[in-house]
C-alpha cells in the first residue's frame, strides 16, 4: 500500500492533465478571476470556490483516465497478483490525491491572503483542512466510479464529465442560488460538491455554523456512499464486468 501510495504520488507530477486541472487551472483562476471581479466580499467566495474546484477536478476527473489507463495496460493484474486488496488500492489512491489537493490548497489559500487580503482564522483552517480532506477522499472515489464505468478514453471522459460538470454548475461555487428556481436548490442539496463548498465558504469566513455540522454530516455520509461504489464496480482487468456501463459490443 506504501508503494501504491508513492508511485501515485510522485506520478502525479508528471502526468500533464494534473498539472493542468489541479495546479495550473486553479492558480490562473484565482488570479484572473480576483483582479478581473473586484468586488467587495467577492475574494472569498472565489477562494473557496477555486479549491472546491481543484478538488473536483482533481480526483474527480483526472482520476478516471488514471484508472482506465492502468486497467488497459494490465497494471492492475500485477497488484492483484500481488495480493492487494481492493480497498488498500483505493485508499492509497485517495490518501495521495488528497496530499496533492492539500498542496495546492495551501498555494491558493497563500495567494489569496496575499493578493486579495483575505484573512482566516484557525478554526477556519481547521474546517478547511477537514473539508479538503473528506471531500478529496470523497472525490478520488467519485473518479474510480467514472474509472470503473468507462471502458475507453471517450466513454471515461462522457460519464466523468456527466457527474462532476452538474455538481459544479449547480453549487454555489462562484455563484449564489439564491435567485435560482427551486429545483436546482433541490438539486444542489442532493450532491457531495454542494456541502463541500458549503464547508469551505464557512472556513475562509471563519465560522462554524449549524449548517456546516450538517455539511459536514452529509459530506461524511456521501464519502462512505462513494467508497462503497467505487469498491463494488472495481475491475482488475478490462474483461472483468461488474455494472459497466458504455461498453462497446
Amino acid at each position: 500500500m506504501t508503494t501504491v501510495f508513492r508511485t501515485f504520488l510522485i506520478g502525479q507530477f508528471r502526468d500533464a492533465h494534473t498539472w493542468f486541472w489541479t495546479i495550473v487551472l486553479p492558480i490562473a483562476l484565482l488570479v484572473g478571476l480576483g483582479f478581473w471581479l473586484d468586488r467587495p466580499g467577492y475574494a472569498e467566495r472565489l477562494l473557496a470556490g477555486v479549491i472546491a474546484m481543484n478538488v473536483l477536478f482533481g480526483p474527480g476527473m483526472v482520476t478516471p483516465f488514471q484508472v482506465m489507463t492502468l486497467r488497459n495496460r494490465g497494471v492492475f493484474k500485477l497488484l492483484r497478483a500481488a495480493s492487494l486488496p481492493t480497498s488498500a488500492f483505493i485508499t492509497a489512491v485517495a490518501c495521495a490525491r488528497t496530499a496533492l489537493s492539500l498542496a495546492v490548497g495551501a498555494c491558493l489559500l497563500a495567494t489569496g491572503g496575499l493578493l486579495f487580503g483575505v484573512r482566516l482564522t484557525l478554526p477556519g483552517l481547521a474546517l478547511i483542512l477537514l473539508a479538503t480532506l473528506a471531500g478529496s477522499v470523497c472525490f478520488t472515489a467519485v473518479g474510480f466510479i467514472s474509472g470503473n464505468l468507462g471502458r475507453n478514453e471517450s466513454s471515461t471522459s462522457m460519464i466523468s464529465n456527466l457527474i462532476c460538470m452538474p455538481m459544479l454548475l449547480t453549487s454555489e461555487a462562484f455563484w449564489s442560488l439564491e435567485q435560482a428556481p427551486q429545483w436546482i436548490n433541490v438539486i444542489s442539496r442532493l450532491h457531495p460538491f454542494s456541502h463541500f463548498v458549503n464547508l469551505l465558504s464557512d472556513g475562509v469566513r471563519g465560522s462554524w455554523q449549524t449548517s456546516t455540522w450538517t455539511s459536514l454530516g452529509a459530506l461524511a455520509a456521501f464519502t462512505l456512499l462513494c467508497l462503497s461504489l467505487a469498491a463494488a464496480t472495481f475491475r482488475w482487468d478490462d474483461e472483468r464486468v461488474r455494472f459497466r456501463i458504455l461498453a462497446n459490443h
